[in-house]
């Protein structure tokens, strides 16, 4: 039987020209997601194919913990992202 997990979907909003201006902080990012990915916190991530936003979704227990992740990213603090959303989801997990 499927269980039902807290987790929470992030949007974090590029910048105008992201495509040019994430490229010196694209590695850290990308390492960061991978170390988050391995404790099973990050469930899925990717940008848009528009490259307006990334979209991911945290197995975190709060959307402090969400923010607290958004907020210490690479493209956060570079200016790369410029506004989120976070909305809290149940994550249907199969055995």
């Amino acid at each position: 039987m499927p269980e039902l997990k807290t987790s929470y979907l992030v949007e974090a909003v590029y910048v105008k020209d992201a495509a040019e201006k994430r490229g010196p902080y694209r590695e850290n990012h990308l390492e960061r997601l991978g170390k988050l990915a391995n404790e099973g916190v990050l469930v899925v991530a990717g940008a848009l194919a528009d490259l307006s936003a990334s979209v991911f979704i945290l197995a975190v227990e709060s959307e402090d913990a969400a923010k607290a992740i958004v907020e210490t990213d690479a493209y956060w603090k570079a200016g790369v992202w410029n506004d989120y959303s976070i909305r809290k989801m149940n994550r249907v997990v199969f055995d």
